[in-house]
């Protein structure tokens, strides 16, 4: 049975366009119609797991690598290059630089409630993610160009959803959960209440099906020539930021003094001891690109849809706020024209030179694939023993990222940006 990759901001498809690997054999398929494997020397077709053939990277190596590269970006930049949710991120409530002084308004000299910095810049909302279920649909697959092969397949489900954008194709019976998308869409549209979208048939190849142990004749790739191997039924689900889950948490740390007077007894024998209070609330933006965010004892009133601020628990400034919220950069032609497709060609391109310089296992694909790969992956401080030397400057050596030239290639394009509190170290 199949399990679940890493999510990851490039979709691995992405990737192999951005590669130029054959789609098909990427997907772990071939047919002899379309897309056949036609060189004996090579086995084209890539598998799920690296178990499946320990010779060569699988899709579960690459998305690892993808997943890695994202975060070292998004940890120099301190942004994501594409929205992404984050959960609990505990960040210590400002103090007055007296440490001997406790505060009570949680406001500053202006009267301002005080803002703090989260960890990741470019926050685009307070809130968490929701997946709503919106329906299960037979997916069609259809052959737009009569050549024999159903290279089409189409999802329609009606929907009271208003957002194209927001509804998303899944496998069935994995609750929507984002490691099991099937992405990237060709088309999307929401007309007259009902959603469609178009995809490469081949994303429908059932996950179980690609996950088949080896035989005594090695990996064997999937045959598309029918639509036996694809999925029968997928799900749609509505996936959104809610402004009205919590998005802040005040937390106090327990003291012998409560708001009036201190505990009675000798010693404080009987007062509360190592229980945090907690009290929910919400945050405000105040400097999205910063990411300065304002948290506030706040409810949520369903009636009035606006948070209502309230008393805080503790008469005093919280110790440390625990925030959700979203955040990333967004595409600029996605904000100009409803593009659904957040990630720019830019990052796109970026996240695949970090992670394919990363891998460890060769791929073995068509010869242009294969020759880039392996020029992202030499590694520009070893002379070659065949008298290949590189000039590289100290910079490129001390790159933080790696020495080896996708490395260096992903950090000069990280290095060149005016970022938010660039960082240097990876920690």
């Amino acid at each position: 049975m199949a399990t679940e990759l890493p999510y990851t901001l490039l979709s691995l498809p992405r990737y192999a366009r951005i590669l130029g690997i054959n789609p098909v054999h990427f997907a772990g398929a071939t047919s002899t119609i379309v897309f056949p494997v036609t060189r004996n020397s090579c086995q084209d077709v890539w598998c799920r797991y690296s178990w499946q053939a320990d010779d060569r990277v699988g899709h579960e190596d690459l998305a690892f690598a993808i997943q890695q590269a994202e975060h070292d970006i998004a940890h120099a930049l301190h942004y994501w290059p594409a929205p992404v949710w984050i959960c609990e991120e505990v960040q210590p409530y400002p103090t007055f630089h007296r440490p001997d002084l406790v505060q009570y308004s949680m406001s500053d000299s202006r009267g301002y409630d005080k803002g703090l910095h989260t960890v990741y810049g470019k926050v685009i909302a307070p809130g968490t993610r929701v997946a709503s279920y919106v329906g299960t649909a037979n997916v069609v697959y259809s052959d737009p160009d009569g050549d024999g092969f159903n290279e089409r397949a189409t999802v329609s489900v009606p929907t009271t959803f208003g957002i194209a954008c927001e509804l998303k194709v899944y496998f069935a019976g994995y609750g929507g959960a984002q490691e099991w998308e099937i992405r990237p869409a060709l088309t999307r549209n929401l007309v007259g209440g009902v959603f469609t979208a178009t995809f490469d048939s081949w994303l429908f190849i059932d996950p179980d099906e690609l996950s088949a142990y080896p035989t005594t004749n090695g990996f064997s790739a999937i045959d598309i020539t029918t639509t036996t191997h694809y999925v029968v039924t997928a799900e749609v689900w509505c996936e959104f930021n809610d402004p009205t889950a919590v998005s802040a948490q005040l937390v106090w740390e327990p003291t012998r003094l409560n708001s009036a007077f201190p505990c009675t007894a000798c010693g404080g024998t009987g007062c509360v001891a190592c229980t945090l209070t907690i009290q929910d609330g919400c945050i405000h933006v105040r400097d999205a690109g910063a990411g300065i965010v304002v948290p506030a004892a706040a409810t949520y009133d369903a009636t009035s849809g606006a948070w209502g601020a309230v008393s805080t628990a503790v008469c005093r400034d919280p110790d440390y706020v625990k925030l959700w919220y979203r955040a990333g950069e967004i595409d600029n032609r996605a904000l100009c024209d409803s593009r659904c497709e957040y990630l720019s060609d830019w990052w796109a391109q970026t996240i695949a030179m970090l992670a394919t310089a990363r891998l460890e296992r060769p791929f073995c694909s068509c010869a242009n694939a294969t020759a880039l790969s392996q020029k992202w992956q030499q590694d520009l401080q070893v002379s070659g023993s065949d008298g290949v030397s590189y000039n590289v400057t100290e910079s490129d050596l001390s790159n933080p990222f790696g020495t080896r030239r996708g490395e260096s290639l992903a950090w000069k394009r990280v290095a060149g940006l005016a970022g938010r509190r660039m960082g240097v170290a990876l920690a």
